[in-house]
């Protein structure tokens, strides 16, 4: 496999992975990829993302979104980056964020912060699938995003001050219904009267 051969192969996917080169070329031998990898990376023709995760130097990633799935396949965005992506909260979250039923990790790369909070498998839901060419990413509903943030950040919300501080923005279109059957899984049940006093004094 030369470079020309495994950029026509590459050039229509914005990031891949290692494994996606063995699919690709199953023919060749594995040493022999990863040792085309490096050298490809030192003639930056490629660019290591992180490891076992690349692009091609002249590909331009254009969705961030793409790539946190890619960092971790089993996770979906949420929380303050899914909030922000429906006008639920003004400010555009410095990172990436997403949650995941694996450990709770941060990824630190040239094309932002990308980080994963852990939560529990039976909570991984509420999710729907975005599609593009030879690419797909998961991102939270509207109500399972703020419901997620509520979950995650339970113990520092004592006042529905906190709503305010954060300036949270609750449109017609958010579902009630969906959201108090989300919001039965708090521990700190106090929390709904929170929300519902600041709903209430907008």
């Amino acid at each position: 496999m030369d470079f020309q051969t495994f950029r026509l192969k590459a050039k229509d996917y914005p990031v891949f992975k290692y494994i996606d080169l063995l699919k690709w070329f199953p023919n060749d031998n594995e040493q022999t990829i990863k040792q085309n990898l490096k050298s490809w990376v030192k003639k930056e023709s490629l660019e290591r993302i992180i490891k076992g995760i690349y692009k091609l130097k002249e590909t331009e990633i254009k969705e961030e979104f793409l790539l946190a799935s890619y960092l971790n396949q089993n996770s979906y965005i949420s929380l303050e980056s899914a909030l922000s992506f429906y006008g639920m909260i003004p400010e555009y979250s410095y990172s990436i964020t997403s949650v995941t039923t694996k450990k709770t990790k941060k990824f630190t790369t040239n094309y932002g912060v990308f980080s994963y909070r852990k939560i529990k498998s039976d909570l991984f839901f509420g999710f729907k699938l975005i599609t593009g060419d030879h690419y797909l990413y998961q991102i939270a509903t509207p109500e399972k995003a703020l419901f997620d943030f509520i979950y995650l950040n339970q113990r520092e919300i004592n006042t529905s001050d906190y709503f305010k501080e954060m300036r949270l923005f609750l449109s017609k279109d958010i579902s009630w219904k969906k959201l108090a059957r989300l919001l039965s899984y708090l521990k700190k049940k106090v929390i709904i009267s929170y929300l519902k006093s600041y709903v209430n004094s907008q």
